[in-house]
């Protein structure tokens, strides 16, 4: 493969879009399927709506803030993809390996910045039932798991548009 820069729009909306979508549905199956255990199968989404005010603190199932929540993440993950693709592309970042590594690394620093800024920080008085959905190295994990699952789908998708980077 090549290091010469692509252009934005030499590749398909897909391209952009897509790995945030697919990586955001594997870090809320994980989050889902953790709650089973830990709390209820819908506190992870339903907590993401509670903590900016929609629906009542705690885990009894909600519609609204469950179906919220859901949008909330989906929304989310496929913005942190967008910028990630973004990002990946004008770092020239290239192969496989490379970019799930460097998926990986994302997918930590957005822990970082959802947990200590965001929901300790800024929405700190209101996310609590979010904080007690799942223990904290359950989020770990899944945030690791959606960076790598975001560099897998970015070279796969790449691969499969013939794009050379």
């Amino acid at each position: 493969m090549t290091t010469a820069a692509i252009h934005p729009r030499s590749i398909s909306v897909g391209a952009w879009t897509v790995p945030g979508l697919v990586a955001g549905t594997v870090f809320a199956m994980w989050a889902m399927v953790v709650g089973v255990f830990t709390s209820t199968l819908w506190a992870p989404p339903q907590g993401i709506a509670q903590a900016v005010g929609v629906g009542m603190p705690g885990h009894d199932l909600q519609a609204l803030p469950l179906v919220v929540g859901l949008m909330g993440h989906m929304i989310d993950s496929v913005l942190l993809g967008i910028l990630f693709v973004a990002i990946v592309r004008w770092a020239r970042v290239t192969g496989t390996a490379a970019l799930a590594g460097a998926g990986m690394v994302y997918g930590l620093a957005v822990y970082a910045a959802m947990y200590w800024v965001i929901l300790r920080g800024l929405l700190g008085s209101a996310s609590g039932s979010f904080l007690s959905a799942n223990p904290e190295s359950s989020w770990i994990a899944g945030h690791a798991m959606f960076g790598v699952a975001l560099g897998l789908l970015v070279a796969a998708l790449g691969a499969r548009e013939g794009v050379r980077r």
